[in-house]
């Protein structure tokens, strides 16, 4: 299992840091929520559902893994967000032409 911060959705609560420190820790500078770890041992998996679960904005996403997983997310970079990828798709226009405006 892995776990996902939508840095850009976080509202900086710091709910998940009280439910599982080890795991989620909140930046400096502006309280925003980081994960610690790239992949979720087993014995926490119950823990970082609940503080998904209690995330007041949704900002926690899992992502579970298959049987096998287990030793190529150890080797593998915890993933780093795509913001220039979901910030462009939100510039795209229509492809009927319409921009949406009345």
């Amino acid at each position: 299992m892995r776990v996902v911060v939508d840095q850009d959705l976080c509202g900086t609560t710091g709910q998940c840091v009280l439910t599982l420190p080890g795991t989620f820790r909140q930046r400096e500078p502006d309280g925003v929520a980081e994960v610690c770890v790239a992949t979720v041992p087993q014995a926490l998996h119950a823990a970082v559902r609940l503080a998904a679960s209690q995330c007041p904005v949704a900002a926690i996403r899992i992502i579970e893994s298959h049987p096998g997983d287990d030793e190529r997310a150890s080797a593998e970079p915890a993933p780093s967000p795509a913001k220039p990828e979901r910030h462009a798709v939100k510039h795209q226009r229509n492809p009927g032409g319409h921009d949406g405006t009345v």
